[in-house]
């Protein structure tokens, strides 16, 4: 057991704490050489991004504008869509 004034578990232990995040979507949080033990139950943004390509792939849209909450979430998912976009050759 560690003592009040121990401080040798948070550098020695901190980073195997199994994390689970209900709401985290963020891509950089699927590399798995960084964030080895964390684990989500949403999917990261890409799964929503490629969504979305495909809705405008069915509709056969040749335009088609984002908007997007400041911040984390709504910046990163407009960015997976364009990245996808552009890889795809939609839009």
């Amino acid at each position: 057991m560690w003592g009040a004034g121990d401080w040798s578990w948070h550098s020695k232990g901190i980073k195997t704490i199994p994390q689970i995040s209900y709401a985290s979507t963020a891509p950089e949080l699927s590399d798995n050489t960084r964030y080895d033990f964390f684990s989500r139950v949403v999917p990261p943004d890409s799964y929503q991004a490629q969504a979305m390509m495909d809705i405008v792939t069915a509709m056969e849209w040749n335009y088609v504008s984002t908007l997007a909450s400041e911040g984390n979430y709504g910046e990163s998912g407009v960015e997976a869509f364009i990245q996808i976009s552009r890889e795809t050759g939609g839009c």
